[in-house]
């Protein structure tokens, strides 16, 4: 029995859908680090801000300490060409994969502890002027090779940090201009943390944000296949931009997009009508 071309372009339908969705699996989910002052202690002076790009460290990544993750230490995650702090990276393979970004984990898999960290009021403070502050900002990059719902969770490792703040940009960093000591998140001062491209990016357009994300309240969006996301985060609500250090685990969880009902429903449609097509037939021939 032959199915008709509507019945097979359907089934190819509902075949490249659940592909697009990650249920074939062909890749591991793994993490990326940064190895610029790895070993650190998180207490001390150093802020992340300072550890790649334009005037203050020109020839990075070029030389080394370079990267762990990627295909060599001098190779950027995704081919980032930016000149923004990049701390980390994750990369998911199929919905239903889950990461850990923390020191722990860059430990673990390649033996480098990664200078995971950032401060109490980094994301936003409470001073009388809210600010944040870019260089004790942590920045990640995420991509996703299946449409995926991602929930990003944070904890504090020796909870200095009550609870953490995230910012989801579409794209990731493509200029020169970046900033390491900006304020950003302070209305008073017309920095909206809304806006798209901080700290003097190129290519980076806001999408979505969470200032009360923890190990229990999480932060969900849509990562569409293929598209690289840029993930802001530090801590929220602290006394000061740069007090109050620790390390953090952030964990990546992702799950299915649902096929929509109707295409399912439309699916059975057409196999009905091949069905009735086919028995119409043997009887035509009969």
């Amino acid at each position: 029995m032959k199915q008709t071309i509507l019945a097979r372009a359907i089934a190819m339908a509902v075949a490249g859908s659940a592909l697009s969705l990650g249920v074939v699996a062909e890749a591991s989910a793994h993490t990326m680090y940064n190895t610029y002052n790895a070993g650190t202690p998180y207490t001390d002076a150093g802020t992340d801000g300072w550890v790649y790009g334009g005037i203050n460290n020109p020839t990075y990544p070029t030389v080394s300490p370079g990267w762990v993750g990627t295909a060599s230490p001098t190779t950027l995650p995704f081919g980032y060409t930016g000149y923004s702090t990049l701390n980390w990276a994750a990369e998911l393979h199929n919905a239903g994969d889950s990461l850990e970004i923390s020191r722990a984990d860059a430990q673990a898999r390649y033996g480098v502890a990664a200078d995971i960290d950032t401060a109490r009021g980094a994301w936003i403070d409470t001073e009388a002027t809210p600010q944040g502050w870019s260089h004790a900002t942590d920045i990640g990059l995420l991509r996703s090779h299946s449409d995926a719902y991602v929930t990003l969770n944070l904890s504090g490792v020796n909870s200095e940090i009550a609870n953490f703040g995230i910012t989801v940009f579409t794209g990731m960093d493509t200029g020169t201009g970046y900033q390491n000591h900006q304020a950003w998140n302070s209305p008073l001062q017309g920095l909206d943390f809304t806006a798209s491209d901080p700290f003097g990016t190129t290519g980076v357009s806001y999408l979505t944000h969470d200032s009360t994300v923890d190990g229990v309240n999480g932060l969900t969006f849509l990562a569409e296949a293929g598209q690289i996301y840029s993930i802001y985060l530090g801590g929220s609500g602290g006394a000061f931009w740069n007090q109050n250090k620790d390390s953090y685990v952030l964990n990546i969880t992702s799950s299915p997009v649902p096929i929509p009902a109707a295409i399912w429903l439309f699916g059975s449609a057409l196999a009905g009508m091949g069905f009735v097509g086919r028995h119409r037939h043997k009887a035509v021939a009969a």
